[in-house]
């Protein structure tokens, strides 16, 4: 009995890290990627595994709540006048815009970027 305890808990615990690395919706990931693919030069399968990895690598860094609220401030931010100002001066904006922006260079230290990848093809042949 204390096996199956042991079991269920660590297969609880597993279960409850993969879904808050993933409490991204379908939508909002598919989104960034295709948002990142048109800013990476296009459509191409190594655009799409460079942009899968990136929003994966941000959804595991920060939680989605966090993940729409800094990508609102650092839009608005932008934003002329006091309304602005709002988005510009708030600290818990600014935090969580930190957040993002370290997220964001994780993923492009671990995504590879602009590389292509090494597909099982041409690995053989080198």
């Amino acid at each position: 009995m204390p096996l199956n305890l042991a079991l269920a808990l660590i297969f609880g615990v597993t279960l409850s890290a993969a879904s808050q690395a993933n409490d991204y919706p379908t939508l909002d990931r598919v989104d960034r990627v295709l948002a990142c693919m048109a800013e990476q030069g296009g459509q191409t399968i190594d655009n799409l595994y460079a942009c899968a990895c990136e929003i994966d690598t941000i959804a595991a860094a920060i939680g989605f709540d966090d993940y729409l609220e800094a990508s609102t401030f650092r839009g608005f931010r932008a934003m002329p006048g006091e309304r602005g100002g709002l988005f510009r001066d708030s600290k818990r904006g600014k935090a969580l815009v930190a957040r993002l922006e370290e997220a964001e260079r994780a993923a492009a230290r671990t995504c590879f970027f602009g590389r292509a990848r090494v597909s099982d093809k041409t690995a053989g042949r080198r």
